[in-house]
């Protein structure tokens, strides 16, 4: 009944900003991501699964100005094998206003090409199970580089539920090939409204700061090299002092034909990240990607990737598959 209230209440929206804003540019667009995620692990850091779904959704947008869009739509898990569930359906809903070197967005908004963390920092797997990014995004941007920051509110507080949120951000500078980048995540883990036993305030958070070389105009079709230091914190109130955990991340990544390689070796304390890839809470973790992208075109993106992780000197390996596809549309709503 829930997901029913939400579809009726986002088609009364869109109907009535298609009333009133005619004569504006109005957008839509639907889509599937499918993907097959298999690991095969033999650490004690993460456990071996498969993650096998799609995501459904659909999109519409209408752009009041050339600077401001209000964005609708729902979007749908489904993981295959399992039942359908309302928890599943998530609402779009969205203010957008971009000028000049402002780019902002406040509502339930997809973070796809928004916001993107080193695995370190968040796991590839938000993706799957949440896309869309429940708050507000701003990026300051020049020519030379960027600054992002966010907040995603992910669990808002019952009697027996946590209130967590998160405050992260990106920044980049660029000068001809050398490049610096930064990372950063904060998770606050507060009490439900009626608070259990031993269950405490968490502050959990880290960074990710590093440099490198962006050689794509020269070599193959694309080749960058990075290395940088890492950085994670962890407390649970009451119960244990700030822990620390520091490390290096240096990345290797070619591509040409279509075929990319990528090598990232991790080096130095087990990063504790509530949200991160759980492998980095090794000592030493090694990471050897090896991506066919067999669909690059407009409406459709396809890659399969194949991966080595070497992990206390185990080897344990992992298989993606991914396909993005979308249509839409784009017309002007002329009044009468």
């Amino acid at each position: 009944m829930r997901s029913l209230y939400k579809l009726i209440f986002i088609t009364i929206f869109i109907f009535s900003f298609y009333i009133i804003v005619k004569g504006q540019s109005f957008e839509w667009q639907t889509g599937v991501r499918g993907f097959f995620d298999n690991r095969e692990y033999d650490n004690h850091y993460a456990k071996s699964q498969t993650i096998f779904g799609t995501r459904g959704f659909v999109f519409t947008g209408i752009k009041l100005n050339p600077e401001i869009e209000i964005g609708a739509g729902l979007d749908m898990l489904y993981e295959f094998g399992d039942k359908l569930r309302k928890d599943n359906l998530e609402p779009v809903l969205y203010l957008h206003f971009n000028k000049d070197f402002v780019d902002f967005y406040f509502g339930s908004f997809p973070r796809r090409n928004l916001i993107t963390l080193p695995r370190l920092l968040q796991s590839d797997t938000i993706q799957y199970y949440r896309p869309n990014c429940e708050g507000l995004f701003l990026k300051l941007k020049k020519p030379w580089g960027f600054q992002s920051v966010w907040i995603d509110w992910t669990s808002h507080q019952g009697d027996t539920i946590r209130e967590v949120f998160q405050i992260g951000g990106t920044g980049m500078i660029k000068k001809d090939v050398f490049f610096y980048r930064h990372d950063f995540i904060m998770t606050h883990f507060a009490r439900p409204a009626n608070q259990l036993p031993n269950d405490q305030i968490r502050d959990n958070g880290g960074l990710y700061a590093g440099a490198g070389f962006d050689l794509t105009p020269y070599l193959f079709d694309s080749i960058t090299i990075s290395t940088g230091y890492c950085f994670s914190y962890d407390r649970v109130r009451d119960v244990s002092d700030f822990s620390f955990n520091h490390g290096s991340l240096t990345t290797l990544y070619i591509e040409l034909l279509n075929v990319g390689i990528r090598t990232s070796i991790y080096v130095g304390d087990g990063q504790i990240q509530m949200w991160g890839d759980k492998l980095y809470r090794a000592n030493y973790y090694n990471r050897i990607d090896v991506v066919w992208y067999f669909f690059r075109k407009k409406n459709i993106s396809g890659s399969a990737e194949f991966s080595f992780h070497v992990v206390d000197d185990i080897l344990d390996l992992s298989q993606t598959l991914k396909i993005y596809a979308t249509i839409g549309g784009k017309r002007t709503l002329k009044p009468k």
